[in-house]
């Protein structure tokens, strides 16, 4: 009986939704500071009522960036309402997206071991991933699935590279050049894996998801899996390489057949770029 326990509190906490602050020092010396909203790995599934209300809430503040990093849809019929939570997100300069493979194909029944062995498997039916991906770029959102882009924010000429996601094999890592008359360099990736191809071409930080911070985590283990190629103790939160970080968000939601979380909460992460000392 006693092992029921905190199997039950895994789902309660898959819903003990919240927003987590971060400063990371990766801007040029007197730069301004950067606010990003980081959102990722909804799953979104019509009924999950209280995400929703969740994420309706993150749009009464105003970010300089927002970044959905992928793994959004969790259902075929969820593309509508995802598009409108979505939308709802206000930012100064851009709004971003890149996909992770929920994005293109509706969730299927895995067995746990294959995160464990690292088996890639995907379903066969499809979402709406163009009609999904029409939406948001007819409401002014930037798609930055392999693709590369120079802009201001907040007086800081900034490189934004995107890439497609890496556990489908869809990313295009030749673009990770870093532009030589950018102040600061990004990656939005959904699957962390470039991260290391990223720090080697000049960037100074990387955006991901995919991992669900581990989703289970232990007491002074910490995450168990990452379904990843990245190393576990870099599933989740800021993790400084070098004068480089990557930055995991564990995400919002859970995939349809493993609706629980343990010692790690679903959370929108909002992160301040601030200038380095030197």
């Amino acid at each position: 009986m006693l092992g029921l326990v905190p199997v039950a509190y895994g789902f309660f906490e898959a819903k003990r939704f919240r927003v987590q602050r971060y400063r990371l020092p990766v801007l040029p010396p007197g730069a301004n500071p950067i606010s990003v909203l980081q959102v990722s790995d909804f799953h979104l599934r019509l009924k999950n009522g209280r995400m929703i209300r969740f994420l309706e809430s993150l749009g009464s503040e105003e970010y300089d960036l927002v970044l959905a990093t992928g793994d959004l849809l969790g259902a075929q019929d969820a593309a509508g309402e995802c598009l409108r939570l979505l939308n709802g997100l206000r930012a100064r300069t851009a709004r971003m997206f890149v996909f992770g493979s929920s994005d293109y194909f509706a969730p299927v029944l895995k067995n746990y071991l294959d995160y464990f062995l690292k088996r890639r498997r995907h379903g066969t039916s499809r979402n709406p991933t163009e009609e999904f991906r029409h939406g948001l770029k007819s409401h002014g959102w930037t798609d930055l699935n392999n693709h590369n882009l120079v802009l201001e924010v907040n007086a800081t000429r900034t490189q934004v590279t995107g890439l497609d996601d890496p556990y489908l094999k869809r990313d295009k890592r030749q673009l990770l050049v870093r532009d030589p008359g950018a102040e600061v360099a990004m990656l939005v990736v959904h699957d962390p894996a470039p991260y290391a191809d990223a720090f080697e071409a000049g960037y100074d930080l990387t955006f991901a998801g995919h991992t669900h911070g581990g989703q289970v985590r232990l007491p002074l283990v910490g995450a168990v899996v990452t379904n990843s190629t990245l190393p576990t103790k870099l599933a989740m939160g800021p993790s400084q390489i070098g004068r480089s970080w990557l930055f995991v968000t564990p995400g919002i939601g859970t995939g349809k057949y493993a609706p629980f979380r343990f010692l790690c909460p679903p959370e929108a992460s909002v992160i301040e770029l601030i200038a380095r000392d030197v």
